[in-house]
């Protein structure tokens, strides 16, 4: 039987050394098609359709990081947004290029870049940057820091009626069931405010650094998720994650495919208690 060589500590230094670059190669590359918006930069196509685009920023930002990446990591794997899978290599990486990419063809400053990597299937860093703020969200060997700081913890409540929740659901593209309104219905009743901010990634950040204390998804892919599941985690944060049948899901890189349905928590929220737990385990949402 072969045993997998431990990741060394030089070896993680270097790719959470280059998460970092390449999220800030990309994060250049939105915030000049942000704020020097023109046709080329919003040049805009549909995807799944017209609430699903993709700008030209988008390409190029993925670009950059991918540059990044392989001018300091060659053997590299590469799953992007934009550019499907690419390379080859011990380390793999997960990118979304702009999260929030309708926000940034709007007009409106709320997006980011997001990247995970992993190194022989094992998790190493996650890295989402806020290119408008120019905050960088990190985890790695199990610390959250947040433009190099640690972050301290602190709990913004402990149940529903002392927070606020983040989910982007009821999602577009098609009109909302009855239970998906009824749904909704019962968030905007037990917390004391619900936002739909625009972000997958940016939402699962938050709550790693204690900005709110909950959030809600379940429309998105590996990439929006990737990097922000290590945040909270590094965080100490609770992670639940459903498949689209409604079992529990550890997530992991070879598993983030599978993961339909996610919940992020706080330490110390009471999410057994909460509204959403009941909503997710009855499989309401």
């Amino acid at each position: 039987m072969t045993l997998s060589k431990p990741i060394t500590n030089d070896i993680r230094d270097l790719i959470a050394t280059v998460a970092c670059e390449a999220a800030r190669a990309a994060g250049a590359v939105a915030h000049r098609g942000f704020v020097d918006a023109s046709p080329e930069s919003l040049a805009t196509q549909q995807k799944a359709g017209f609430f699903d685009i993709v700008t030209a920023s988008d390409k190029a930002a993925e670009r950059a990081a991918c540059d990044t990446i392989w001018s300091r990591i060659p053997a590299s794997r590469i799953l992007g947004e934009e550019g499907g899978w690419q390379g080859e290599g011990d380390t793999t990486w997960i990118i979304d290029p702009i999260d929030g990419t309708s926000n940034f063809a709007s007009g409106l400053p709320f997006f980011c870049v997001s990247i995970a990597a992993y190194h022989r299937g094992e998790p190493v860093c996650g890295v989402v940057y806020d290119p408008v703020r120019d905050e960088m969200f990190v985890a790695d060997r199990g610390r959250l820091t947040l433009n190099g700081a640690a972050v301290p913890h602190f709990l913004r409540g402990r149940s529903d009626r002392e927070v606020e929740v983040l989910t982007n659901a009821p999602y577009e593209g098609e009109r909302p069931s009855r239970a998906a309104q009824e749904a909704h219905a019962d968030l905007v009743n037990s917390f004391r405010a619900v936002r739909r901010l625009g972000s997958c990634a940016l939402h699962l950040a938050y709550v790693a650094v204690g900005r709110v204390a909950i959030a809600y998804e379940s429309k998105f892919s590996a990439w929006d998720i990737a990097a922000g599941i290590q945040l909270v985690q590094a965080a100490g944060g609770e992670v639940h994650a459903r498949d689209a049948e409604g079992r529990i899901v550890e997530p992991r890189e070879d598993t983030l495919g599978s993961v339909k349905r996610l919940v992020v928590a706080q330490s110390g929220f009471d999410y057994q208690s909460s509204c959403l737990s009941k909503l997710i385990a009855d499989g309401t949402l």
